[in-house]
């Protein structure tokens, strides 16, 4: 059976339609897990730091760092060499070590919220032009590496996108039934455009992390709220006073975003977890409101 024929669908088009005059129903979508298999906003750090995309020292943005001048020595040694020898010049296995370990450490500490906020700050000093357009660029490479694992600096990371069949389902029949959808990521929300680009939903209705602008130039300073966990549904309210109807995911960190869906609750498992442990997180087994999606399908095409 298609997911678009699951009942639990089904009693929320027949609930839309009830409504049928007021305002459209509201859907609303994580993106990294949910919609793809991979995360968008790492795989565009990562190409960041082997395409050494900087305009501005990581030490100048992050002041917090433990080890800031060795970070800004190694920037200025490789800002200093030829883009074309980088990769091979000693300096950039301890770059790339110190912005990973950065990152991760964070995470790694439940510090989730500045841990993201903080790689989006590394655009600081570009356009939001040239960062639309490096992570569009982004998106086209990943959907056609493998999916898997590349080095970088010392360690493996992830390497490689792809659309999931049950979202894409998901969305069209969403859309063939009169409904708006949003997308709330934790990412960053200049990286989760293109995703969404496909299915025709418009940049306002996309949230996720950013910066502010200064005069055309990307600052370093985060905007607030930064959409994880519970500040999803802030950053949402703040643009959008309806009540989603719908809402899915891939993530425990989105619980809070699930159960304000008022009807429909879809887990996307596109990182093999346990749903007993993802239930738990909830606090509450599952009830007819929600889709569980166990083994979601690779689209290896658009």
């Amino acid at each position: 059976m298609s997911i678009a024929e699951h009942p639990a669908l089904h009693r929320l088009f027949t609930q839309a339609r009830a409504t049928n005059g007021g305002p459209r129903p509201l859907a609303v979508f994580d993106c990294d897990g949910t919609v793809i298999k991979g995360d968008i906003g790492e795989a565009v750090y990562f190409r960041q730091i082997e395409d050494f995309f900087f305009r501005v020292s990581p030490a100048e943005v992050w002041l917090d760092h433990p080890q800031r001048e060795t970070l800004d020595r190694l920037y200025r040694t490789l800002e200093g060499t030829d883009p074309a020898a980088r990769h091979r010049h000693p300096a950039f296995k301890d770059f790339a070590e110190h912005m990973l370990a950065w990152y991760y450490d964070q995470l790694a500490a439940n510090e989730v919220h500045k841990g993201c906020a903080d790689v989006v700050r590394t655009f600081a000093g570009f356009t939001l032009d040239e960062v639309r357009e490096f992570s569009r660029t982004t998106l086209a490479r990943e959907l056609k590496v493998p999916l898997g694992e590349k080095p970088l600096g010392r360690r493996m990371v992830h390497s490689g996108v792809r659309f999931l069949s049950e979202a894409k389902d998901l969305i069209l029949a969403l859309q063939k039934n009169n409904f708006d959808i949003w997308a709330v990521s934790g990412s960053c929300k200049w990286t989760v455009e293109p995703v969404f680009t496909p299915f025709g939903i418009p940049r306002e209705q996309i949230i996720g992390i950013t910066v502010a602008d200064h005069n055309g130039t990307l600052s370093s300073e985060p905007v607030h709220p930064i959409p994880i966990r519970a500040e999803k549904i802030e950053a949402l309210q703040a643009l959008e006073p309806r009540i989603p109807l719908f809402a899915a995911s891939d993530s425990r960190n989105d619980i809070p975003l699930l159960l304000y869906a008022t009807t429909t609750r879809v887990w996307i498992n596109s990182r093999s977890r346990s749903a007993h442990d993802f239930f738990t997180a909830v606090g509450a087994p599952p009830d007819d409101r929600w889709i569980i999606v166990d083994e979601p399908t690779v689209l290896h095409t658009n």
